[in-house]
């Protein structure tokens, strides 16, 4: 079974933002670390966050699942989770799933956080 690593470090070019470091696989055997890492954010009221993917492998819809759980009270905190460097496979699925409307998908970590 594949791994989930999952680290957070404030964005260099704004630290009011928050990169999450997300890579291996996030599915319903990893969802809950992932879920415990943005609580942790929250409680922090951290609510700026970019979620690089440039290592993720896989996502289930558990992962997504709770990525639109969190949206909306992200977005009632004056925040935002934006999603940068996704793989073309990774984005076909976001493509299908209609997410590319709900959350703002940018090529490089450095363009989401200039989104900010």
């Amino acid at each position: 079974m594949e791994r989930l690593i999952l680290s957070t470090r404030t964005a260099m070019s704004n630290t009011s933002v928050v990169v999450l470091d997300i890579g291996g696989v996030l599915d319903i055997n990893t969802v809950g670390e992932f879920e415990t890492v943005l609580q942790d954010l929250f409680q922090k009221k951290q609510y700026k966050i970019v979620l690089n993917f440039q290592k993720l492998t896989y996502i289930s819809s558990a992962g997504f699942g709770v990525l639109i759980s969190v949206i909306k009270d992200v977005r009632k905190n004056r925040g935002d989770i934006k999603i940068a460097s996704v793989s073309p496979e990774i984005y076909k699925v976001f493509d299908l799933l209609e997410l590319p409307g709900i959350f703002h998908v940018l090529k490089t970590e450095n363009d989401a956080v200039n989104e900010f």
